[in-house]
């Protein structure tokens, strides 16, 4: 029992370890886009250049559906283990190149196609690596600790995307605005690089799935999962997709896009919102796992269902908090958000993984998240900024996020009880 415990602990550290190395390099270009429209797109246009740079940061979400369908095939009929490596290794080594590569000026149009090819490998290795240690994490846990095993997973993400804000703010901070523009926004990618580098070497002793053993050695093991998925499960891919939505878009525009639009539109200050921002996420994550332990105790559901309707909530009020222009309501808002952000993160992967059996389940999981991120996600701050500069209709990302919470709450419903394992 104790060598069990200490290899779950272990397998738990090393995967949730590398998910925050890739996610730290995938946030990074989300939280930099600014700074790298300003060196890899000409800056005549600052907005445009802007757009383009978002449009980049799609591109290595469009990549993800790529990467989804061959790491998750690959999971599911060669082992749940060998993807770990491949997608470690494809995001550190383009995050590095990122660190020094040259700019617009230097080499003209090749700057930005360097870009989107980094871009688009980054995308493809992610696209693998959540789906991929979602299902080993879950078939690995304990039973009765399935919602805190991959909350912790998932906390060890969101602890990626906090130092990613952390680095970035820090760096502006510490720097003059000169420095910074000409030479310190390369740190933050080189930093990203080493580490996934170190944790590629860390993952190498990672053991194989027992349930992905069991599966096979009962040949059980489809050929093309994809296939049986789409076949069987296609009611419960539109359900996973659905309850992912909310929060991930949420995410997405109130704790990743925000600083943004709270200097823009609301006049902020610049290093007080990355500062509360990166606190933010910092608050997420713990609270992502906090719950996740909870949720073993009552209900995944009941507590998931609790934080979309909490989300609808704050969503509704944000513009309102923000119009204040008050730091501290803006803190507090923040605070609360983060903790209702990490009560659904925390409870909808279990949820997610429990709509598919072994031998689609990473198939399942990778469809449904690269759906999500891929198209929705990646499209998103490309539609918000231009309906935001574009038009006045400067609530329809609150109105966008309150119908998808409100979606979601209908697809949990849908979703028959079952018995989670």
């Amino acid at each position: 029992m104790f060598t069990h415990q200490q290899s779950e602990k272990k397998t738990l550290f090393l995967c949730s370890l590398g998910g925050a190395f890739e996610f730290y390099d995938f946030s990074l270009f989300a939280i930099m886009s600014p700074i790298i429209s300003q060196h890899f797109f000409d800056s005549s246009d600052p907005t445009l250049a802007l757009i383009k740079s978002y449009g980049v940061l799609a591109t290595g979400y469009f990549a993800r559906f790529l990467g989804g369908f061959y790491f998750s095939h690959l999971g599911d009929t060669a082992g749940r283990k060998k993807p770990f490596m491949w997608t470690l290794f494809l995001m550190a080594i383009p995050t590095l190149s990122i660190a020094f590569l040259p700019t617009y000026q230097q080499i003209g149009i090749m700057a930005p196609l360097f870009l989107i090819l980094f871009r688009i490998i980054q995308g493809f290795a992610l696209g693998g690596e959540a789906p991929c240690a979602m299902t080993y994490i879950h078939e690995y846990a304990s039973p009765k600790k399935k919602s805190f095993s991959m909350s912790i997973l998932f906390g060890g993400i969101l602890l990626g995307s906090f130092f990613a804000s952390l680095v970035n703010s820090s760096l502006t901070s510490i720097l003059s605005k000169n420095d910074y523009e000409n030479w310190g926004w390369r740190v933050p990618f080189a930093l990203g690089g080493f580490l996934g580098l170190i944790g590629l070497y860390l993952r190498k002793n990672l053991q194989e799935s027992i349930d992905f053993i069991k599966c096979k050695n009962e040949n059980k093991l489809s050929k093309v999962p994809f296939f049986s998925l789409l076949k069987s499960n296609y009611k419960n891919v539109f359900l996973g997709i659905a309850i992912l939505l909310p929060s991930a878009t949420a995410f997405l525009y109130f704790l990743i896009l925000s600083s943004a639009n709270l200097q823009k539109n609301y006049n902020f200050i610049k290093q007080d919102v990355q500062e509360i921002v990166s606190l933010g996420l910092l608050v997420n994550a713990i609270s992502c796992v906090l719950i996740g332990y909870l949720a073993d105790k009552i209900n995944p559901k009941k507590i998931y269902i609790t934080g979309l309707f909490c989300l609808f909530i704050l969503t509704i009020i944000s513009s309102f908090i923000f119009s204040t222009q008050n730091f501290l309501y803006l803190s507090i808002y923040i605070f609360i958000l983060a903790i209702v952000l990490g009560s659904c993160v925390g409870t909808v992967f279990h949820l997610l993984a429990n709509l598919f059996s072994t031998h689609t389940r990473t198939s399942g999981i990778a469809l449904c998240m690269n759906t999500t991120n891929g198209l929705f996600i990646g499209l998103t701050p490309i539609v918000f900024t231009e309906i935001l500069t574009k038009t006045s209709f400067k609530l329809f990302p609150n109105y966008y996020i309150c119908f998808l919470c409100f979606i979601g709450l209908i697809s949990i419903r849908i979703i028959s009880k079952r018995k989670f394992q």
